[in-house]
């Protein structure tokens, strides 16, 4: 049976009686998912969209458990490229954005404001210790704390009897997208066509975040749009401020395709982005790390000629004379293996033994571990060895 496509006010009508239904948080439903029919190209069901909005948030954790707490917003949107999505849950929000496009297109709903919620809500699945598989199942699972009121969070008693959140005294948000479970019976579809509605199923889970975000009125095509609908899945500004911005990230073309079966952590890669730290212990730590990712700037070539012999010491056999110069022409970038400006110096002490050479200070200074591109340091062992 083809799709039935509906206005958005013939669906409005049609679902008063569920519009009822869904106006109180927290009262359990009846229905477990909207119809859906075949799209007649074996790549998923087409889902109906309500035309009401649903008033009970999908998701209400206060620290979502796919950022780092430390990393803040910058910290989060630095590490997108290198944080990859996984091959699964790409796939999943495509389809997602695929979906929805056939079943309101009016809706708008982009694949990367998917992605984006997946990312903050649990690292695309990989969250607590879990890993996408090829079919795009969260294992071991993922589950969030007991929403009991404590710290914060929200309390939300036991609407599922624990078959899905396996708690039968408060509920926990299920799955890379993180719903609670009552708003979870009421948008769950079977996307993958697999014979279940599985929240920790990145394709189940992915397309019914966007029934969720496209029911209702609103282009998500606008800012606006999508702010109020990103708003209603969690009712936090900081929320929807960082949703948007790895959404728009991820629009611009900041990620990359990882594979599936690994699991990650969000990694706070810079101390300036540290929001456990003070704003003065950031700003610190921000112009130590761009002091030292400034590149050197290129010095004059030295200009001293190269010493000449010394004496022979006291008991000695032969001295050699030290040398000073060059110091400045390695800060150039000119580094040569022969001294320059350097004074005659008197020979080597009793037993006769030559002091080192320009290139043997050098090639002792890189074999101690110093780098050629540090040319401070290198500067600073070498003269040490020659003096």
């Amino acid at each position: 049976m083809g799709a039935r496509k509906l206005t958005r006010w013939q669906k409005a009508s049609a679902l008063v009686p569920m519009a009822i239904l869904v106006g109180a948080w927290g009262a359990a439903l009846n229905s477990s998912s909207f119809a859906t029919a075949s799209d007649g190209t074996g790549g998923g069901a087409v889902p109906d969209v309500p035309g009401t909005a649903f008033e009970q948030p999908a998701s209400v954790q206060p620290t979502p458990g796919g950022i780092d707490p430390r990393a803040g917003l910058n910290g989060t949107i630095a590490t997108l490229s290198t944080n990859g999505i996984p091959s699964s849950a790409l796939f999943a929000y495509r389809r997602a954005e695929t979906l929805l496009g056939k079943a309101d297109a009016s809706c708008n709903l982009p694949w990367n404001l998917v992605a984006a919620i997946g990312r903050v809500e649990s690292n695309h699945g990989r969250s607590n210790g879990n890993a996408l598989n090829a079919d795009g199942i969260a294992k071991p699972g993922i589950y969030g704390v007991p929403l009991d009121g404590n710290d914060g969070r929200a309390r939300i008693n036991d609407t599922d009897n624990g078959a899905i959140d396996k708690n039968s005294v408060y509920d926990r948000a299920v799955g890379p997208m993180q719903f609670i479970p009552n708003t979870w019976k009421s948008v769950a579809v079977d996307s993958d066509n697999d014979g279940m509605k599985n929240p920790q199923d990145i394709d189940d889970a992915a397309t019914s975040a966007g029934i969720y975000l496209c029911a209702g009125p609103g282009d998500l095509a606008t800012p606006e749009g999508a702010a109020s609908a990103v708003r209603r899945y969690n009712h936090s500004q900081s929320y929807v401020d960082l949703v948007l911005q790895v959404s728009a990230a991820y629009a611009a073309g900041e990620f990359t395709q990882s594979p599936d079966g690994f699991s990650t952590a969000s990694v706070l890669t810079s101390q300036s982005n540290d929001q456990t730290l003070t704003p003065e212990q950031r700003k610190k730590a921000k112009k130590a790390e761009t002091k030292a990712n400034e590149k050197p700037k290129p010095g004059t070539p030295g200009t001293g000629t190269p010493g000449t012999p010394g004496s022979p010491g006291d008991g000695g056999t032969s001295g050699g004379g030290t040398v000073s110069g060059g110091v400045t022409g390695l800060l150039g970038g000119l580094v040569t293996d022969l001294g320059g400006g350097g004074t005659d110096s008197t020979g080597g002490s009793t037993g006769g033994s030559a002091t080192l050479t320009w290139a043997q200070a050098k090639t002792k200074c890189l074999a101690d571990g110093i780098s050629a591109l540090d040319l401070v340091k290198l500067t600073n062992c070498i003269t040490s060895l020659l003096s």
